[in-house]
């Protein structure tokens, strides 16, 4: 009999349940399905709070849920089937009741469990038991935006006008009869899907918006910092250039760290959105616009604009590092100049120093000479008058080897130390 292997990675059982983790629900027609999208703070545990609140809801309500770890809850109130969704920044909150439920907002789904999350987007689907949609929800669209289609081939039909309603839902009619169960389920998911991630994606637009003064006048004190860089002279000039270029650093880094995950996000939800209206398998139906066409005349020039105003954000970055490497080269450059004009100063004044020691040498080499000569000449009277001898010409005899001596002894002296 085999043993298991036991070695295995930790995140093994998580990849395996990745492929469970979101089932979908078979839906019958004739069902009313919305959808909230609530966003929570970007700090660490938030979202794990969030899923305390709603097991704390579930187990007031008797609930049972699925294994600790889960991030799709279901459960049945007497009215609703109820579908929570925990994402990376976003929850979903999806029920579906009778078509003639008016309630946008029940109160026996948890919804006060989210009393720290955002609302963002919120989303109604009729599902009809129609093949095609009948003439009477027509008219209740805004012509100017209607987007009317079929889906999957042909075989179902979608309009809507993405015109929030009185109470700031999106509105969507979908005649599903013509597809079987399961592919109906599939394709009233990618709906919901498409307008979730419709939302999400644009959610970086305002933020670029917002940004875009400060990015603005950070480039225009960038150029005036960089202008006529090379003919600046005065350290004192180059040292003031150089603290306005770390202050703007300083604020590119703060503009960089506020607009990057959500840009980062926004791209990734915009492939996910492209990637939904690919899988509806759409077709025009003569009136309104494509979905595609519609959402695409829209989140993507609201990427593109998140897009360039991160390769702005990327260059201002650049080119004030770049700045601050010249500045800084320019600043060692100048030091080592200073350096190499104190060792000069230096060198002379040592130089000068050993001319005058030199000099104070040879003076006191005589000083002291001529007053040994003296000594000795005092000295030196008595034994000369004795012996007869001349003292001027014994005096004139004996000075140079005075000199010599003197001189030899003070050099000894200068060596020894």
């Amino acid at each position: 009999m085999g043993v298991p292997y036991p070695f295995e990675h930790p995140y093994r059982n998580a990849v395996l349940e990745e492929l469970h983790a979101r089932p979908v629900d078979v839906v019958d027609v004739n069902v009313r399905v919305r959808r909230l999208v609530l966003t929570v703070e970007p700090r660490p545990g938030t979202m794990g709070a969030a899923i305390n609140a709603f097991e704390g809801f579930a187990r007031r309500i008797g609930v049972e849920l699925q294994g600790k770890g889960a991030r799709q809850f279901t459960f049945d109130t007497p009215q609703r089937h109820v579908t929570w969704e925990f994402h990376t920044e976003f929850i979903t909150v999806t029920w579906f009741s009778a078509l003639d439920d008016r309630e946008n907002w029940p109160d026996d789904i948890g919804l006060d469990a989210l009393k720290d999350a955002q609302l963002v987007g919120a989303m109604r689907v009729d599902l009809l038991d129609e093949t095609s949609l009948p003439e009477r929800v027509f008219p209740t669209f805004h012509e100017q935006s209607l987007c009317l289609v079929s889906v999957e081939s042909g075989r179902a039909q979608l309009a809507t006008d993405f015109v929030p309603d009185d109470e700031k839902f999106i509105r969507f009619e979908f005649a599903g009869a013509g597809l079987l169960p399961h592919r109906r389920a599939l394709t009233l998911r990618r709906i919901l899907e498409m307008e979730t991630y419709r939302t999400m994606a644009l959610l970086g637009l305002p933020l670029a918006r917002e940004t875009a003064p400060a990015l603005r006048t950070a480039e225009t004190q960038l150029t005036s910092l960089i202008e006529n860089l090379a003919s600046i002279s005065a350290a004192e000039d180059v040292q003031q250039r150089l603290r306005g270029l770390q202050e703007l650093s300083l604020r590119t880094g703060q503009i960089s760290e506020r607009l990057n995950y959500r840009f980062a996000a926004s791209y990734a939800y915009g492939a996910i959105l492209r990637r939904r209206l690919e899988k509806l398998r759409e077709a025009s139906l003569g009136q309104g616009s494509s979905l595609s066409s519609f959402i695409g005349n829209r989140v993507e020039p609201a990427l593109a604009t998140c897009e360039a105003m991160d390769k702005r954000l990327a260059t201002l970055s650049d080119k004030v590092a770049r700045g601050i490497d010249l500045l800084d080269a320019r600043i060692g450059l100048d030091m080592q100049i200073q350096n190499k004009a104190v060792l000069e100063a230096i060198a002379e004044t040592a130089s000068s120093q050993y001319k005058l020691q030199r000099t104070v040498e040879g003076l006191s080499t005589i000083a002291i000479s001529y007053y040994l000569l003296g000594i000795l000449s005092y000295a030196l009277s008595g034994p000369l008058h004795i012996l007869g001898w001349d003292k001027t010409w014994t005096i004139s005899i004996v000075a140079p080897f005075v000199l010599l001596g003197v001189w030899l002894l003070l050099r000894a002296i200068r060596k020894s130390h």
